[in-house]
């Protein structure tokens, strides 16, 4: 008898716990595409400059296109936690 009430107990925790689980992994869907939605309409203007007739507007293109490519790759370490596991083996070892 207590079995089976243990059983009843673990199944409604395991339904509670997925639940949340499922929660958690939409939120982070839903966070990853809207940073990646803000990231790529912060290009578009590093984009468009490329494009320009005018050279010196060119030239200072290439600048910002380093400055946003290196900040996108810092961006996406830090979400997928690339940059954690890193700063956690400096500081620990």
């Amino acid at each position: 008898m207590y079995f089976r009430i243990f059983i009843e107990k673990m199944s409604l925790f395991t339904s509670s716990s997925s639940s949340i689980t499922g929660l958690v992994a939409r939120s982070t869907d839903l966070i990853v595409g809207v940073s990646a939605f803000i990231i790529a309409i912060l290009w578009i203007p590093i984009a468009i400059s490329f494009f320009s007739s005018d050279e010196q507007r060119k030239y200072q293109s290439y600048g910002r296109a380093k400055n946003a490519a290196i900040g996108t790759i810092i961006y996406v370490l830090a979400i997928s936690g690339t940059l954690f596991a890193i700063f956690k083996y400096i500081a620990v070892g």
